[in-house]
C-alpha cells in the first residue's frame, strides 16, 4: 500500500515536471514575442482640417474621411481646408503610469482666407504598446503673436487613445456663429523604430 502511494507521487511529481517544462518553454516564447513589440519612438500625425458646409462636390483629397463623417453628422457636404503633418518624438519620462511620452504642435494656416490655427498633441504611451493616448487642442491664433496667446481657450480639446493607421475623428468646433463647423480628423502611425509593426 505504501508502496502504491510513493509509486504514484513520482508518477505525479513527473507529470508536474513534464507540464512546468512545458510551461516554462511557453513562457519563453511569449517573452520572445513580447519582445518584437518595441516601445513606440515616433508618432507620425495626420490632421485633416474639413469645414462642413452646403458644398456639393466631392473632395477627392478626403473621400474616405467623408464616409466616416456621414455617419457621425449630417452636412450636405464636406471640404478639406487644410491638411498638417507633423511628427512627435517620444521620450521616457520618469511617470509610473505612462512611462513614454511625447509633444508637438503646428500651425495651420486655412485656404483662402486670414485664419491662423494651432493644433497641440500631447502624447502618452505604455511600454511595448501599439496604443497611443493623446489630447489633443485645436485653438485659434489669428492675430496673436507667441508669447500672448497662452491663455486662449481652444475650439476644440480631446482626449482619445488612437492605433497605429487608424482614422479618428476627434469633433467639431465652430469660430464663431457665423462660421461653419470645423472638423478635425487625425491618423497616427506609429514607429517602434525596430520595423515591428
Amino acid at each position: 500500500m505504501m508502496m502504491e502511494m510513493v509509486k504514484r507521487e513520482i508518477r505525479c511529481g513527473l507529470v508536474v515536471a513534464v507540464a512546468l517544462g512545458t510551461l516554462s518553454a511557453g513562457v519563453a516564447n511569449a517573452q520572445e514575442g513580447e519582445e518584437a513589440v518595441q516601445d513606440i519612438q515616433n508618432v507620425l500625425l495626420t490632421f485633416h482640417l474639413v469645414e462642413a458646409d452646403g458644398y456639393t462636390d466631392d473632395d477627392p483629397e478626403i473621400s474616405d474621411v467623408v464616409t466616416e463623417l456621414r455617419k457621425i453628422f449630417n452636412f450636405q457636404g464636406y471640404r478639406l481646408i487644410s491638411k498638417s503633418l507633423f511628427n512627435v518624438g517620444m521620450y521616457r519620462s520618469e511617470y509610473d503610469t505612462d512611462p513614454l511620452r511625447g509633444r508637438g504642435s503646428q500651425r495651420i494656416v486655412v485656404q483662402n482666407s486670414d485664419v491662423v490655427l494651432e493644433v497641440d498633441a500631447s502624447l502618452r504611451a505604455a511600454e511595448r504598446s501599439r496604443i497611443v493616448r493623446g489630447t489633443v487642442k485645436l485653438t485659434d491664433i489669428t492675430g496673436f503673436v507667441r508669447n500672448t496667446r497662452r491663455d486662449l481657450p481652444p475650439l476644440l480639446e480631446i482626449t482619445v487613445n488612437m492605433r497605429d493607421g487608424q482614422k479618428v475623428v476627434l469633433g467639431s468646433a465652430p469660430r464663431t456663429a457665423d462660421d461653419p463647423l470645423l472638423i478635425l480628423v487625425v491618423t497616427a502611425k506609429v514607429d517602434s523604430g525596430g520595423g515591428a509593426q
